[in-house]
């Protein structure tokens, strides 16, 4: 099943498999992609590219092109990709044993067993915060609106919903780096583009040092508390330590929030695979450090500048202006005979 989340060149790149498929030549084309897949949304899954593709596995490139120049698999992908949704799937790889969600292929023999021995999931067990079904026209990073300060896939989300510009922010709440950007860069953007209605963030933890910290912060969000519980935690990242559960509980605490749900939360398996299935994302689709962050224009549908590491204020604002206020090319004078 496909799930073509991660931008127009994702969907692209899986219209293109079914196009091969016609050809018999699917698992040569699926080898291909994955083995291409850097820079997916920056060009590395152009239709050029993947037209060239076809060419290089010796399949009937004029059928190939009519196939996907003419979007025959575009409403079979949306519609699996929405199914996936539907069904709690909020990364890849993704797998289901009976009815058995597996977010992380690591634990597929522990599930299996399950299965063999005819035990069926309960109603309770789903990952965290619960992915909502995707309606008709939305993808996972749009708020949901029965949900407020979260995206359909759970992640936290500030800003205007009609905003043009996304940031989709990678960061580790022990990293050094992202303190910094925390707490030097992150206010003022958040000021002055954020709460102006320019732009809306979207937060991804990409947990590689603090996952403890990361599920804490999950419970926040949980309780409509995380944006309070981020700026806590990268305000004072040097007065706890991973794994300070207590000290997790404390913050939630001072935040008004109830500690003895809070920490069932926190030691809640549930948490915990949400947690492992945000850090697999993050490796999946190559966050190289953190912070990190894509700016995504909406209108376009495509992402269109990306910052890595703690850098000036400046670079930030000067990717935001640009996505903002693309400059317009000019037409070329036409010649004069």
């Amino acid at each position: 099943m496909h799930m073509a989340f991660l931008g127009p060149e994702s969907q692209w790149a899986a219209e293109a498999s079914e196009c091969a498929a016609d050809q018999n030549a699917f698992w040569p084309y699926h080898d291909k992609l994955f083995a291409s897949q850097a820079g997916e949304n920056q060009g590395a899954f152009s239709k050029d590219k993947l037209k060239a593709f076809a060419v290089a596995l010796g399949l009937n490139a004029a059928a190939f092109n009519t196939c996907l120049d003419g979007g025959k698999y575009t409403q079979l992908v949306q519609s699996e990709t929405a199914a996936a949704g539907q069904l709690g799937v909020q990364g890849t790889p993704s797998f289901f044993v009976n009815d058995w969600h597996v977010p992380d292929p690591s634990q597929l023999d522990a599930y299996i067993a399950k299965a063999q021995q005819g035990l069926h999931p309960p109603p309770t067990a789903t990952p965290f915060p619960t992915p909502t079904p995707l309606p008709a026209g939305v993808n996972f990073y749009d708020p949901d609106p029965n949900r407020p300060g979260l995206t359909y896939d759970g992640s936290p989300t500030l800003g205007d919903a009609k905003a043009s510009l996304m940031m989709l922010t990678f960061m580790d709440f022990k990293s050094a780096p992202s303190a910094q950007y925390a707490t030097a860069v992150w206010p003022i953007l958040r000021d002055k583009y954020v709460n102006m209605g320019q732009m809306r963030v979207v937060f991804k933890i990409y947990p590689t040092d603090a996952p403890r910290a990361a599920a804490a912060a999950a419970c926040a969000a949980n309780r409509g508390k995380f944006w309070e519980f981020h700026d806590l935690l990268f305000s004072k990242q040097a007065e706890w330590k991973e794994g300070d559960d207590a000290a997790m509980a404390g913050y939630a605490k001072s935040l008004g929030l109830d500690e003895t749900k809070f920490t069932q939360c926190l030691n809640d398996s549930a948490t915990q695979i949400a947690v492992d299935v945000a850090l697999q994302f993050g490796q999946e689709i190559g966050v190289p450090a953190v912070p990190a962050v894509l700016f995504i224009d909406l209108k376009q549908g495509q992402a269109v500048a990306n910052i890595v590491g703690a850098q000036p204020l400046a670079d930030f604002e000067s990717k935001i202006q640009a996505a903002l206020n693309p400059i317009t090319p000019t037409p070329a004078p036409t010649a004069v005979k």
